[in-house]
Protein backbone atom coordinates (compact mmCIF):
# COMPACT_ATOMS: atom_id res chain seq x y z
CA UNK A 1 0.00 0.00 0.00
CA UNK A 2 1.57 3.27 -1.10
CA UNK A 3 -0.25 6.11 0.65
CA UNK A 4 1.00 9.62 0.23
CA UNK A 5 1.50 11.58 3.44
CA UNK A 6 -0.37 14.85 3.77
CA UNK A 7 0.64 17.94 5.69
CA UNK A 8 -1.37 19.54 8.48
CA UNK A 9 -2.25 22.40 6.13
CA UNK A 10 -3.59 19.99 3.52
CA UNK A 11 -5.76 18.21 6.06
CA UNK A 12 -6.96 21.48 7.60
CA UNK A 13 -8.20 22.67 4.19
CA UNK A 14 -10.76 19.85 4.21
CA UNK A 15 -12.61 21.50 7.11
CA UNK A 16 -15.07 24.37 6.88
CA UNK A 17 -13.73 27.89 7.55
CA UNK A 18 -15.58 27.93 10.88
CA UNK A 19 -14.04 24.61 11.93
CA UNK A 20 -10.59 25.79 10.80
CA UNK A 21 -11.04 28.84 13.02
CA UNK A 22 -12.04 26.67 15.99
CA UNK A 23 -9.05 24.38 15.42
CA UNK A 24 -6.69 27.37 15.31
CA UNK A 25 -8.22 28.86 18.48
CA UNK A 26 -7.80 25.54 20.31
CA UNK A 27 -4.19 25.25 19.17
CA UNK A 28 -3.51 28.80 20.38
CA UNK A 29 -4.91 27.94 23.83
CA UNK A 30 -2.66 24.89 24.04
CA UNK A 31 0.39 26.93 22.96
CA UNK A 32 -0.39 29.56 25.62
CA UNK A 33 -0.50 26.89 28.34
CA UNK A 34 2.89 25.59 27.20
CA UNK A 35 4.55 28.95 27.82
CA UNK A 36 6.12 27.74 31.05
CA UNK A 37 8.56 30.61 31.63
CA UNK A 38 5.83 33.19 31.14
CA UNK A 39 3.47 31.37 33.51
CA UNK A 40 6.13 30.99 36.20
CA UNK A 41 7.25 34.62 35.84
CA UNK A 42 3.67 35.84 36.19
CA UNK A 43 3.07 33.56 39.20
CA UNK A 44 6.15 35.13 40.82
CA UNK A 45 4.66 38.58 40.16
CA UNK A 46 7.55 39.72 37.97
CA UNK A 47 7.62 41.68 34.75
CA UNK A 48 9.84 40.65 31.86
CA UNK A 49 12.12 43.57 32.71
CA UNK A 50 12.47 42.46 36.34
CA UNK A 51 13.27 38.89 35.32
CA UNK A 52 15.79 40.16 32.78
CA UNK A 53 17.52 42.10 35.56
CA UNK A 54 17.68 38.99 37.76
CA UNK A 55 19.19 36.96 34.92
CA UNK A 56 21.40 39.83 33.75
CA UNK A 57 20.02 39.66 30.20
CA UNK A 58 17.99 41.99 28.02
CA UNK A 59 14.20 42.05 28.20
CA UNK A 60 14.08 41.07 24.52
CA UNK A 61 15.80 37.78 25.42
CA UNK A 62 13.09 37.03 28.00
CA UNK A 63 10.47 37.75 25.37
CA UNK A 64 12.16 35.33 22.96
CA UNK A 65 12.43 32.59 25.60
CA UNK A 66 8.78 33.03 26.57
CA UNK A 67 7.71 32.74 22.92
CA UNK A 68 9.36 29.33 22.50
CA UNK A 69 7.20 26.26 22.55
CA UNK A 70 10.08 24.17 23.91
CA UNK A 71 12.74 25.09 26.43
CA UNK A 72 15.55 23.12 27.98
CA UNK A 73 15.34 21.90 31.54
CA UNK A 74 18.47 23.89 32.39
CA UNK A 75 16.84 27.10 31.10
CA UNK A 76 13.75 26.44 33.21
CA UNK A 77 15.78 25.58 36.30
CA UNK A 78 18.08 28.58 35.94
CA UNK A 79 15.17 30.96 35.47
CA UNK A 80 13.24 29.63 38.45
CA UNK A 81 16.35 29.69 40.64
CA UNK A 82 16.99 33.32 39.63
CA UNK A 83 13.47 34.13 40.84
CA UNK A 84 14.25 32.48 44.18
CA UNK A 85 12.21 29.36 43.48
CA UNK A 86 13.07 25.69 43.47
CA UNK A 87 11.92 22.69 41.46
CA UNK A 88 10.92 19.20 42.53
CA UNK A 89 10.46 16.62 39.80
CA UNK A 90 8.65 13.35 40.38
CA UNK A 91 8.90 10.55 37.83
CA UNK A 92 6.01 8.06 37.92
CA UNK A 93 6.23 4.54 36.54
CA UNK A 94 3.34 2.12 36.25
CA UNK A 95 3.48 -0.47 39.01
CA UNK A 96 6.83 0.81 40.32
CA UNK A 97 7.76 3.29 43.02
CA UNK A 98 8.00 6.95 41.99
CA UNK A 99 11.38 8.63 41.89
CA UNK A 100 11.57 12.18 43.24
CA UNK A 101 14.29 14.72 42.66
CA UNK A 102 13.94 17.46 45.26
CA UNK A 103 15.41 20.90 44.66
CA UNK A 104 16.89 19.69 41.39
CA UNK A 105 18.34 23.12 40.66
CA UNK A 106 21.23 22.44 43.04
CA UNK A 107 22.47 19.83 40.57
CA UNK A 108 22.38 22.27 37.66
CA UNK A 109 23.44 25.55 39.22
CA UNK A 110 26.62 25.78 41.19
Amino acid sequence: MNRQHRTYRQIKQEFSPQMQSEISAGADKIRAKLKIISAVRQAAGLTQEELADLLEVRQSYISQVEARENITLSTLIGTIAAMGGSIDITVHFPEKPSVQFSQIETSFIQ
